[in-house]
């Protein structure tokens, strides 16, 4: 797309938002802007870059991250569970979003919560709270499976890695399964089984006494 310095700003705006329409991606950085806007230089870019945000074209996620606005017309909308892990990775829903994503806690979340490898950090963006949870890094995606529907696709934990990520991240003492129905509410009936493999995948990857202390409680 070339700007020309006869255009008008609405004929700037209009080009602009026409090339932003055709990304695709609903979700892009400052690198991909300056591909957008190539033929601008790094003061008119960041110019035009908080009128768009100013206008609603653009929100703004965090420092680098932008995602289109509704009122640009985008052909693909965001998924927060997508968008999760756009904005802090790596990581993947868990925790509360997990669980409610399976059916088995009867409350609306409105928090999209996530572990992650790095540092517990939290977002409040245009689009919604984001919460991550910090959790060992390596083999971090155990018992995780990556859910695609929709044309999204998104890491998610298995309800049984879901509710570990919960007893290690809040540090929850439990022995035994009446938490669950007591204070979350799940039916322990709606639980899948929870295998031998999966148990000894689960206490290798978290090693640490509170969650063996949980998964020796909770089998037959």
């Amino acid at each position: 797309m070339k700007l020309s310095k006869y255009d008008s700003k609405e004929q700037i705006h209009m080009k602009i938002d026409r090339q932003l329409r055709h990304i695709p991606h609903y979700c892009f950085t400052d690198n991909d802007l300056e591909i957008v806007l190539k033929s601008e230089s790094a003061d008119s870019r960041y110019s035009k870059l908080k009128r768009l945000i100013a206008k609603g074209d653009l929100l703004h996620l965090r420092r680098g991250l932008y995602c289109v606005g509704d009122k640009l017309g985008h052909p693909i909308k965001a998924h927060p569970f997508e968008l999760a892990q756009y904005i802090y990775g790596p990581s993947y829903i868990s925790l509360e979003s997990a669980l409610s994503f399976h059916k088995l806690i009867p409350e609306a979340v409105y928090t999209v919560t996530s572990a992650c490898s790095k540092r517990t950090k939290e977002f409040d963006t245009p689009l919604g709270r984001f919460s991550y949870l910090h959790l060992p890094v390596e083999n971090l995606y155990v018992e995780v499976e990556l859910i695609k529907e929709g044309g999204y696709s998104f890491f998610m934990a298995k309800p049984w890695k879901a509710i570990c990520d919960f007893v290690y991240c809040y540090k929850k003492n439990w022995s035994d399964l009446k938490p669950l129905s007591e204070s979350m509410r799940i039916n322990v009936e709606d639980l899948p089984v929870l295998k031998d493999n999966e148990v000894e995948k689960l206490e290798e990857y978290y090693h640490h006494s509170r969650i063996s202390r949980f998964l020796k409680g909770i089998r037959p």
